[in-house]
């Protein structure tokens, strides 16, 4: 009995020193947590599509005859009964003794299908569902389909249209996944809330015991562009929670003076601190605590985590100090090419085989590569690309290709050589320049290839040719291989930095102007006295947006109220409010197009040009009055410095906050979003041009005088003569001073 007693007293020593079940009241009988958590483990059944799972090859044939379906496993969920549900089409042509579909999960061979096997000709399309061991479950996992083909015995070209399988698209992977109780251990981080091998949105709330104030507001939007940089293109949501636990793994800003009520007996700090423990009210979801005496606290513990995550260990860890972080460059992003120098691609890879390809089709070598989204392009042929490459070696008659395209454009290609390649063949290429620039006429920005306001994907398709000999072909041999030189590189550092705005494409593609510091040091947040959740988290999720575009966190990001005195000067603003707070504390009028104040929307937009009388140049202002949920994203030039911007998101509702929130969310509405403003509603986003333009930016005098004049040839040719003639004037009068001084010398 003794002996019983004290194993359940090590037991329940051991689960509240791991678990750390707090703010809930004392138990009697704690016999029901010997075996585990009294709860069972959530299970959840998933369902996942080849088509969401990225899956691209469903047509196999006689040389590309694999194709392969990938998925992962997070650090927090054990997977079992998976099955694979899948259908595909054969060839009428393939024999069914000889040919074969072999099925693989993680290169374990799963079974082995016949093809054609008593197929009539009316019912071509077999249906399977198989059973995949759950013990070869990895945590990057892939199933892998290979085709064996024959449609003749004796003669057979593998090249040949007869021989080809296609997996329908309507294929899925479907498994259960059950929760796991895993260690609060800090040096896991960023996992469990954000896991690289969930290839889902991150979803993580952010729980505050009331409202924040400011200073809490910058710790939780450092943190979000953090979590944001390491989710990536995955993109993130942080939903905000006021004094309630979420059912999932949230983050928990906590001060000795401001505790939500599920732990409200937390202890109190006596230094910033960052805790990791499970959540007491759903034990098998895991909580960070950012702990601190007051509000500065919890900025220095964010910063602290950012940081310095990597060398923290055990359940806590507090942040004795920190060094002062250097202030972050001009359009150094680490996501963003250089402008000092050129970039070698092998700076640009994510993994060490990026910049291989194997086979005679296997796919092109892609990079991603970020611009600083100012650059100016005006009547540039191009970025320049140095690339360099090698190959194995071709036999003389035949003609394989290196085809490059940027955001599947074809910009240049090259027959690949045929000698030694120990010798590495370099090509410098000028890929064309997208107008990114919605203000300004097509005649000044007609270049298309590469759209400075996103992400870019350099695609180097390396296509091998195969010497066909007779009616019959063997098959391939094998061991063809491409690579892109790692010394290859992109070179953006002779172009200056010029930009017409308002563009909001560029802010909602890029982050731009806000990003132009990745740390955010010269950005102003204006929000509400008393910011709803919604708002907040509009806040959050762009932050979250801005750290996944740089790559850096925003610690230095400065958050304000409407009604503050804060100072506006050389700073890019983000106002994030309700109409009425922003037409109270903004001069609207003069710095806008669109003045919301309660249900009251006046628009005043600029007819464009040509658009009913090419020579007006009135204006017209729409007055209604209406009733519903609609929100506006604004941007304008800073009535405080004229170098400066700002951007303002505005919403009538909490319904048009998700409507503002989803459409900054979606790749699909950003790509909409453009123009000096955007109006949100339930059906759309509708965009809005004026013709109050602004430039920020420098190039030199006489380029800035040649592109402001481009438009107007003839004030640019009298201005032309007139410079000539001061020239000649300036010349004629020293060729006259030298003429005198001369005829002075001769008379002594």
């Amino acid at each position: 009995m003794i002996k019983k007693l004290l194993n359940t007293f090590l037991t329940l020593l051991l689960i509240s020193s791991a678990y750390q079940v707090l703010a809930i009241e004392p138990m009697h009988d704690k016999t029901m947590f010997v075996n585990g958590y009294p709860e069972s483990a959530q299970v959840s059944s998933l369902r996942l599509s080849f088509e969401k799972l990225g899956f691209n090859d469903y047509k196999l044939d006689g040389v590309n005859n694999n194709s392969r379906v990938d998925f992962t496993n997070r650090i927090d969920k054990l997977s079992t009964n998976l099955k694979l549900n899948f259908s595909y089409t054969n060839s009428p042509s393939l024999l069914a003794n000889v040919s074969h579909l072999k099925v693989y999960f993680n290169d374990n061979l799963v079974t082995v299908l016949p093809i054609n096997e008593q197929l009539s000709i009316v019912k071509n399309t077999v249906s399977h569902s198989l059973d995949l061991n759950a013990k070869y479950i990895q945590d990057y996992n892939q199933i892998r389909f290979e085709l064996v083909g024959y449609y003749d015995l004796r003669c057979q070209d593998y090249f040949s249209r007869s021989i080809w399988t296609e997996i329908n698209k309507s294929s899925h992977i479907t498994l259960d996944q059950k929760q796991l109780a895993i260690d609060s251990r800090l040096e896991y981080l960023p996992e469990p809330f954000f896991d690289a091998k969930d290839y889902n949105k991150l979803n993580l709330p952010f729980v505050f015991a009331s409202t924040p104030n400011t200073q809490a507001i910058e710790a939780a939007a450092t943190l979000s562009s953090w979590f944001g940089a390491q989710a990536d293109w995955r993109g993130a949501n942080f939903p905000v929670v006021l004094n309630k636990a979420p059912e999932q793994h949230s983050v928990v800003f906590i001060t000795n003076d401001s505790k939500p009520d599920f732990l409200k007996d937390y202890p109190d700090v006596e230094k910033p601190t960052v805790e990791l423990i499970s959540s007491p009210i759903h034990r098998y979801n895991k909580m960070l605590l950012i702990l601190g005496r007051d509000e500065k606290d919890l900025k220095t513990a964010v910063t602290g985590l950012v940081f310095g995550h990597k060398i923290m260990t055990g359940r806590s860890a507090s942040i004795e100090a920190i060094n002062k972080l250097p202030l972050r460059k001009a359009y150094d992003a680490p996501r963003w090419l250089r402008n000092d120098r050129p970039v070698h691609f092998d700076e640009l890879i994510d993994y060490p085989t990026q910049l291989q390809a194997e086979g005679l089709n296997n796919g092109p070598i892609k990079l991603n590569v970020r611009f600083a989204p100012d650059l100016f392009t005006w009547r540039e042929k191009g970025i320049p690309i140095t690339l360099q490459y090698r190959n194995t070696p071709e036999s003389e008659t035949l003609n394989s290709r290196l085809n490059m395209l940027i955001n599947q454009e074809f910009i240049s290609g090259f027959l690949l050589d045929k000698k030694d390649t120990s010798l590495t063949t370099a090509k410098t290429l000028l890929p064309l320049i997208a107008n990114t620039d919605t203000t300004q006429s097509a005649e000044d920005f007609s270049l298309d290839g590469i759209n400075l306001a996103s992400r870019n994907e350099l695609n180097f398709d390396f296509r091998f040719a195969v010497l066909k000999k007779g009616e019959c072909a063997i098959a391939p041999p094998g061991g063809e291989y491409g690579v892109i030189d790692g010394n290859s590189n992109i070179d953006v550092s002779g172009f200056d930095h010029y930009i017409a705005l308002p563009d909001l494409n560029v802010f909602a593609n890029s982050g731009f102007p806000f990003t132009k510091y990745a740390d955010l040091q010269q950005t102003l947040v204006l929000i509400d006295e008393v910011p709803s959740p919604k708002a907040l988290s509009v806040l959050f999720n762009l932050t979250g947006h801005f750290g996944a575009i740089t790559g850096y966190p925003a610690h230095r990001i400065s958050v304000a109220h409407l009604n503050e005195d804060a100072n506006l000067d050389d700073k890019d603003i983000l106002v994030i409010a309700k109409p009425n707070s922003i037409a109270n504390n903004l001069d609207e009028d003069a710095q806008t197009n669109i003045l919301l104040d309660n249900n009251q929307r006046a628009i005043k937009q600029a007819i464009y040009n040509g658009a009913y009388d090419e020579q007006t140049t009135d204006k017209v202002q729409v007055s209604i009055k209406s009733s519903g949920d609609m929100a506006v994203i604004t941007g304008f030039q800073s009535p405080f410095d004229s170098e400066r911007s700002i951007v303002s998101l505005s919403a009538t509702s909490q319904k048009a906050f998700t409507l503002l929130d989803d459409a900054l969310m979606s790749s699909e509405a950003l790509a909409q979003i453009k123009g000096s403003a955007a109006v949100i509603n339930s059906q759309g986003i509708k965009t809005i041009k004026t013709d109050e333009q602004y430039f920020v930016g420098h190039i030199p005098v006489h380029t800035l005088i040649w592109f402001h004049l481009s438009d107007h040839p003839f004030v640019l040719a009298l201005l032309s003569i007139l410079t000539l003639l001061l020239i000649s004037f300036i010349i004629w009068r020293l060729l006259q001073a030298l003429t005198y001084k001369r005829l002075a010398e001769g008379d002594k």
